[in-house]
């Protein structure tokens, strides 16, 4: 197995992991998401340097997709909240 690709794996699973630890001691979900959705990004933009397949490159995209469309709508969720509190 190529290193990048043992990288990649270990920066998924750092993500995981830094996601639940910022969970517990933030206990903020929105950050713990943030934390472990960039972290997987970066674990597939990891792998996307060392296999250029259509499957690698498409889940690379789907992660990303994923990622913008999660972080938009939980903002969206979170800033609807604290202007429904404020009214």
């Amino acid at each position: 197995m190529n290193l990048v690709v043992t990288a990649s794996w270990y920066v998924a699973l750092a993500g995981l992991v830094l996601g639940i630890a910022s969970l517990a001691v933030f206990r903020q979900p929105l950050l713990a998401l943030r934390v472990t959705m960039d972290l997987l990004v970066t674990a597939g933009l990891l792998r996307l340097s060392v296999d250029l397949s259509w499957a690698t490159i498409a889940g690379t995209v789907a992660m990303i997709a994923v990622r913008r469309l999660v972080r938009r709508t939980l903002a969206s969720d979170f800033n609807a909240a604290r202007h429904r509190a404020h009214a």
